[in-house]
C-alpha cells in the first residue's frame, strides 16, 4: 500500500512539474501571452492618459503619443521589467501594428470624400495652397542656410531638409480628428479648417509621391521602375474596375434602412488584405493598397457605416495603441545632445510660426475675424497619426536619424498639447449668437412673416410636426415660412456636411438623399394643400450628435427663425437627447419640443390628425407666457377649441409670487375671450406638488394637444418635490409628467422654451 502511495505522489509531482514548465514556456520570447500582456498594457495606459487629459481639452492623439513616450527607453523602458517585455514582443508587436494600420488606413480612406476638392471655394483653395507652398519654401530655405552657416553633425545635416518637409505638410484626417475631439467638426472654423487641410493634404500627397518617385528612379534599375509602374497601374485598375463596381452592386442589393450583409462585410475585409498583400509584393507599403480600397467606397453609404461599426473600436482602441508604442521604441531623451537639440528646435519653431503666419495672413485678407483666423492657424499646426506615420517612414528609410526623430516627436507632442486649449479659449461657436437679437413668438405675432425651423430625425417624426404646423393658423397678411432640417448622424465619413437641397449633387450619400427627399416631399405636399404656408429651403446636416446644434443655431440666425421645433426621443440613452439639450442651451430663439403619442406608426404623408381640443397649462414665467402666445395663435383657427388652465395655490400663506407680466398676458387672454367662443379660461387651485400631478393627469384624456412651458420655479409649493422624480430634465417638470405618463390617451405634448 505504501509503495502505491509513493508512486502516486511521484506521478503527481511529475505532472505538477510538467504543468509548471508548460506554464513558464507560455511566456517565452515571442509568445502570444507576452503579446497580450504588452497589448493590454498599451491599451490600459492609453485609455488612462486620455481620460486624465480630456478635461484639459487634449486630443486622443496626444494621450496615445504620451502613452508611447512613457513606455519608451526614456521612462518606463529603463526598468528591467518593461525592457524585457518590449524585447520579447518586438517582432509580434510589429506584425500587430502593421495589421492594425492596414485596417486603420482602410477606414480613413472610407471616410475621405474626394469630391470635397471639387467643391472647395476659391478663397479656401487659395489659403490651402498658400499654407503649403509658403512654409515649404521658407522651411527649405532656412534649413539650407542652417546647413551652410551652422556647424553640426553629419547625421543632423542630412536630416534637416526632411525635417523642413515634414513641418510643411498637413494631413486632412489629422485635422479632422483634432476638430472631432474639440467638438468643432461642424462649426464655421471647423469646415474652413477641413477645406484648407484637404487642399494642403492633396498638395502634400503630391509632393511626397514626387519625392519618393524621384528616389525610385535614382536608386532602382530602369527596367524595375517600369515593372513597378505597371504593377501599380494593375492595382489601380483592379480597384477601379472590379472593386468599385462590386461596392455599388452590394449597395444596390441592400434594402434601404437595412444593414450590410455579414457576407459582404467579410468579403470586403478579405479584399483589403489582398490589396495590402499585393502592394507589399510590388514593393509598395501595404497601407497604399488599403487606402485605395477605402477611397473608392461611396461616402456615407451602408458600406462605410457597416465597416466602421465592425472595425472602429477594435482597431482604434486595441491595435492602434500598439503602433504608438512601436513608434516610440527609438525615443531616448538621454541620447540627445544639447547642440543638436537647439538646431532642430530652431527649425521646428520657425516651421511652427511660418505655418501660423501662412494661415493667418490670407485668412485676415479674406475678412476673417482675428480670433477665428488664429484658431484655424493653431488647428493646422496640430498633428496626428499620419504625421507620426510619415516620420516613422523617414526613420526607416534613414532620412531621419534617431536623435532628430526623438526631438521632432517630443516637440510636436508639446505643440499639439498647447494649441488645442488655446483654440477652445479663442473660439466658442455660441459666441456668435450673443449679439443676435433673439426672436420669440410674443414679439412676432401679427407683425409679419413667422419663420419656423423644423428639425426632423426620420420619417416617423414628420406627421406630428406637420399636424402641429397646420394647427398654427396663418393670420391675415402673415404667412408661415417653414425651413426643414434633416438631422443625420455622421457615420462613415471624416467631414461633416450641411447640404442645401438645391445644391446637393454628389455631396452626400444616396441613402441619406433618398430619406431626405421623402421628408421634403411630405412638406411640399403639405404646402400644396394648405394655403398660407410656405416651405422655404430644405437642408440636411450630416454631423456628430455632439455638434449638431451648431448647424441648427446657424440656420436660426441665417433664416431669422423665431421658433425651432425639435422632436423628443423617449430612449433615455439615445444621442438625440443630447442634440435636444444642446439646442435648448444655445438656440437664439424659442424652442419647442414635440412629444407625439399619435403618429408613431403613421405614413409620412398621413397628416389627417386635427387638433380640435387644445389645452395650455399656465403656472407663470417667460416660458409659460411664450406657450400661451403660441396657443393663442392656434386659437385663431375657429376649428380649434383652446382651454387655458392656470394653476394657483389654494392657500397663499407664506408663498405669493405673481408677476405683472403674467397678469398682463392673462388680462390679454380675458380680452380675447370676450370676442371669441373657442377659448376658455379655468383656474385650478392646488395644495402641493402631488395635487398638481393629479390635476395634470386628469387633463390627459380630455385633450388632443397639450402645451406647457419648460422652466418654472421648482421651489414653488405648486411643483414642490416633482423635480426629484423627473426622468427627462430637458422637458421640465410638467413636460416630464406627460412623457412618463402611463395613460392610454392619444394626445401630443409641446414643451415651449422662450
Amino acid at each position: 500500500m505504501a509503495h502505491i502511495l509513493m508512486k502516486l505522489q511521484k506521478k503527481n509531482a511529475m505532472a505538477f512539474s510538467t504543468k509548471c514548465k508548460l506554464s513558464k514556456r507560455m511566456f517565452e520570447i515571442g509568445s502570444f501571452p507576452r503579446l497580450l500582456q504588452q497589448l493590454g498594457c498599451c491599451t490600459l495606459l492609453t485609455g488612462t492618459l486620455n481620460f486624465v487629459l480630456r478635461p484639459m481639452e487634449q486630443t486622443r492623439f496626444v494621450g496615445a503619443l504620451f502613452a508611447g513616450i512613457m513606455q519608451s527607453p526614456s521612462m518606463l523602458g529603463r526598468l528591467e521589467t518593461f525592457k524585457t517585455m518590449v524585447y520579447e514582443t518586438q517582432a509580434l508587436m510589429g506584425v500587430t501594428t502593421l495589421f492594425g494600420l492596414v485596417y486603420f488606413t482602410f477606414l480613413v480612406g472610407i471616410k475621405i470624400d474626394l469630391a470635397m476638392l471639387l467643391s472647395t471655394k476659391r478663397k479656401t483653395f487659395f489659403i490651402g495652397c498658400f499654407t503649403f507652398i509658403f512654409p515649404l519654401i521658407v522651411n527649405a530655405s532656412v534649413s539650407l542656410l542652417m546647413e551652410r552657416f551652422i556647424d553640426m553633425d553629419q547625421r543632423v545635416h542630412q536630416s534637416l531638409p526632411n525635417i523642413a518637409l515634414v513641418l510643411s505638410l498637413t494631413a486632412f484626417y489629422d485635422t479632422s480628428c483634432v476638430l472631432d475631439d474639440l467638438n468643432l467638426l461642424n462649426s464655421e472654423i471647423g469646415r474652413i479648417s477641413l477645406s484648407i487641410s484637404f487642399v494642403n493634404g492633396f498638395c502634400s500627397w503630391a509632393i511626397l509621391f514626387t519625392v519618393f518617385s524621384i528616389k525610385e528612379f535614382n536608386t532602382v534599375d530602369p527596367h524595375m521602375v517600369i515593372f513597378s509602374w505597371m504593377s501599380k497601374a494593375l492595382l489601380f485598375s483592379f480597384v477601379l474596375f472590379f472593386v468599385r463596381p462590386l461596392y455599388l452592386w452590394m449597395i444596390r442589393n441592400t434594402p434601404e434602412g437595412d444593414n450590410l450583409k455579414e457576407g459582404y462585410v467579410i468579403l470586403i475585409l478579405l479584399l483589403v488584405l489582398v490589396a495590402a498583400f499585393y502592394a507589399e509584393y510590388i514593393g509598395e507599403k501595404a497601407l497604399f493598397g488599403a487606402v485605395l480600397m477605402g477611397l473608392v467606397v461611396p461616402v456615407g453609404t451602408p458600406i462605410g457605416a457597416a465597416i466602421e461599426r465592425k472595425l472602429e473600436f477594435f482597431v482604434t482602441l486595441v491595435l492602434l495603441p500598439a503602433f504608438y508604442i512601436v513608434s516610440c521604441y527609438p525615443i531616448d531623451v538621454f541620447d540627445i545632445q544639447m547642440r543638436n537639440f537647439a538646431i532642430i528646435e530652431l527649425l521646428v519653431c520657425v516651421g511652427f510660426f511660418v505655418k501660423l503666419i501662412a494661415v493667418l495672413l490670407p485668412s485676415l485678407y479674406c475678412g476673417m475675424p482675428i480670433p477665428d483666423a488664429l484658431s484655424i492657424s493653431l488647428i493646422m499646426n496640430c498633428d496626428g497619426i499620419f504625421a507620426l506615420l510619415l516620420m516613422t517612414r523617414l526613420l526607416e528609410m534613414k532620412w531621419l536619424d534617431r536623435e532628430s526623430y526623438t526631438i521632432m516627436i517630443l516637440t510636436k507632442a508639446w505643440i499639439s498639447m498647447v494649441a488645442t486649449p488655446l483654440v477652445k479659449c479663442l473660439y466658442d461657436p455660441s459666441r456668435r449668437y450673443a449679439g443676435y437679437k433673439r426672436q420669440s413668438i410674443q414679439d412676432l405675432v401679427g407683425l409679419g412673416e413667422l419663420r419656423i425651423l423644423a428639425c426632423v430625425y426620420d420619417e416617423n417624426t414628420v406627421p406630428g410636426i406637420l399636424n402641429f404646423i397646420e394647427a398654427i393658423n396663418p393670420v391675415q397678411d402673415c404667412t408661415l415660412c417653414i425651413y426643414v432640417l434633416h438631422l443625420v448622424e455622421l457615420v462613415g465619413r471624416a467631414a461633416s456636411v450641411l447640404v442645401t437641397h438645391k445644391q446637393r449633387k454628389n455631396r452626400y450619400s444616396s441613402r441619406a438623399r433618398n430619406t431626405s427627399e421623402k421628408i421634403i416631399n411630405a412638406f411640399h405636399h403639405f404646402e400644396q394643400h394648405n394655403p398660407g404656408f410656405l416651405i422655404g429651403q430644405a437642408f440636411t446636416t450630416i454631423s456628430p450628435f455632439s455638434g449638431m446644434y451648431n448647424d441648427v443655431c446657424h440656420l436660426i440666425i441665417d433664416k431669422r427663425a423665431a421658433l425651432v421645433i425639435i422632436p423628443f426621443h423617449e430612449s433615455v440613452e439615445h444621442p438625440f437627447r443630447l442634440v435636444t439639450q444642446n439646442v435648448l442651451q444655445k438656440a437664439p430663439c424659442s424652442v419647442c419640443i414635440l412629444f407625439d403619442h399619435i403618429n408613431g406608426s403613421r405614413s409620412i404623408f398621413d397628416i389627417g390628425i386635427k387638433y380640435a381640443n387644445v389645452a395650455m397649462i399656465f403656472i407663470g414665467g417667460p416660458d409659460d407666457r411664450e406657450a400661451l402666445a403660441l396657443s393663442m395663435r392656434m386659437a385663431m383657427n375657429s376649428n380649434v377649441n383652446l382651454t387655458v388652465f392656470r394653476l394657483t395655490l389654494s392657500s397663499s400663506d407664506g408663498y405669493v409670487k405673481k408677476t405683472k407680466k403674467d397678469d398682463d398676458v392673462i388680462q390679454d387672454l380675458w380680452d380675447k375671450i370676450m370676442d371669441v367662443d373657442n377659448i376658455m379660461y379655468k383656474e385650478e387651485e392646488v395644495t402641493d406638488g402631488a395635487d398638481t400631478a393629479c390635476k395634470i393627469k386628469a387633463i390627459e384624456t380630455s385633450y388632443d394637444f397639450i402645451m406647457v412651458g419648460r422652466r418654472h420655479d421648482n421651489s414653488s409649493p405648486i411643483l414642490l418635490g416633482l423635480a426629484e422624480w423627473s426622468v427627462y430634465k430637458e422637458l421640465g417638470v410638467i413636460g416630464d409628467l406627460f412623457a412618463t405618463s402611463n395613460s392610454q390617451g392619444k394626445f401630443s405634448v409641446l414643451v415651449v422654451q422662450q
